[in-house]
């Protein structure tokens, strides 16, 4: 006679699988802490600063797999994986590998600890550090070179040459370079004609699996400014250029919205290229709402090229090998694009386009007390945009 605990027994017995083997006891192990790290990176601890969600520079650094933060009186350093990024509290600006970016909100100090805003983790950080997993990006076919102003519209003026003349030589330059590369090219404009800036985007909606580069040069009120930048559509929610209040028309959905993580891994690249080719003075990757930039459906950015009212800079504009530098510096920016959205490792000096190295997916950022929840599959501009308007209609904390 056989008890039924001895049955149980000798079924569960039966049911022991057989030991397994040192290889493959290193691979369980291996997934474990895999699991592990994934589960504690998905993490986010959001607060509340003046009615905005912000998280801390510490839980950036261990999202993105980087060593802990160097604070060094308002500044922190992260570093790890060939990534840098550097700030300081109160300030708008952040070098992420040496390329200035400027910040939809201002870094703060509260409670001890150094909080960056979630949209600009969401907006900047996330499809910088990781544009491998931007959701829907393309392979670019088709690049829209845009040379700004023409015919009765000078663009700036400056003793060596008039803005219009210099994009537009630029932008044939770019051409002839993105041709012989294998892109397909169409200008806005290839002549001195004047192009109504509405038909500028119109025409580049008609191409699919395409980026827009607008070319444009500067000018200052007085011969002190001087550099490049390059400006990518300001986020729903965002203040525009330097502002620091949101008006009605920073609150308005438009067409490039739904590429906004496009447009700041395409901004990266355009400027880290420039920077390497032209050698001119930093100003960073800023936010606006130009029409051209704001209408369109496909990836896009605004370039500018230096000041025309500078003594130095002017001095190379008007130069055939700086303009060339100039194309080079785009058709490297489209190829970086490339491969960065295609999640290709590359590195360049100086370059913030980095190709996705993690496996665990973008951040979603919630407000406390809710407890922490998996991040989503991938960067999503939708999401973004309703995360920023429900942020900036939250009441401010005390």
């Amino acid at each position: 006679m056989i008890f039924a605990s001895d049955a149980v027994k000798k079924t569960c017995a039966r049911q022991v699988p057989p030991a397994l083997s040192p290889t493959v006891r290193t691979l369980v192990a291996l997934l474990s802490l895999v699991v592990s790290i994934t589960s504690l990176s998905a993490q986010w601890t959001v607060t509340l600063h003046e009615g905005r969600r912000y998280v801390p520079i510490q839980d950036v650094a261990t999202f993105y797999r980087l060593n802990a933060p160097v604070i060094e009186g308002n500044e922190f350093t992260l570093t790890g994986q060939q990534r840098t990024i550097k700030g300081r509290s109160a300030g708008r600006e952040v070098f992420i590998n040496n390329v200035k970016y400027v910040l939809c909100f201002p870094i703060v100090s509260k409670n001890g600890k150094l909080l960056i805003s979630a949209m600009d983790v969401t907006k900047i950080i996330e499809p910088v550090m990781r544009p491998g997993k931007i959701a829907n990006a393309t392979a670019v076919r088709t690049v829209i070179l845009d040379a700004g102003h023409g015919g009765h519209d000078s663009g700036a003026k400056g003793p060596l040459g008039v803005e219009k003349e210099a994009a537009l030589d630029v932008v044939l330059r770019a051409k002839k370079l993105l041709q012989e590369n294998g892109y397909n090219v169409r200008l806005t404009r290839g002549t001195d004609v004047f192009i109504p800036l509405e038909k500028r985007p119109a025409l580049a909606n008609k191409y699919p699996n395409a980026i827009f580069v607008s070319v444009h040069f500067n000018k200052s009120k007085t011969i002190g400014g001087t550099g490049i930048e390059t400006y990518a559509l300001a986020p729903r929610g965002v203040p525009s250029m330097d502002e620091e209040n949101l008006s009605f028309s920073d609150l308005r959905q438009y067409p490039g919205h739904d590429r906004d993580a496009e447009n700041i891994a395409l901004a990266t690249a355009m400027h880290s290229s420039m920077l390497r080719h032209m050698r001119l003075f930093d100003r960073g990757i800023k936010r606006a709402r130009f029409l051209v930039i704001r209408d369109i459906t496909i990836p896009g950015v605004l370039l500018e090229g230096g000041f025309m009212n500078h003594p130095v800079d002017a001095r190379q504009i008007s130069q055939s090998f700086f303009r060339d530098a100039f194309a080079r510096a785009i058709l490297e920016g489209v190829n970086r694009y490339q491969m960065a959205v295609s999640g290709q490792m590359q590195y360049f000096r100086p370059s913030a386009v980095i190709g996705a190295t993690d496996a665990t997916s973008a951040p979603v950022l919630k407000k406390q007390p809710d407890a922490p929840k998996p991040v989503g599959s991938q960067t999503a501009s939708d999401s973004s945009v309703a995360r920023a308007v429900d942020a900036i209609s939250v009441p401010s904390s005390n």
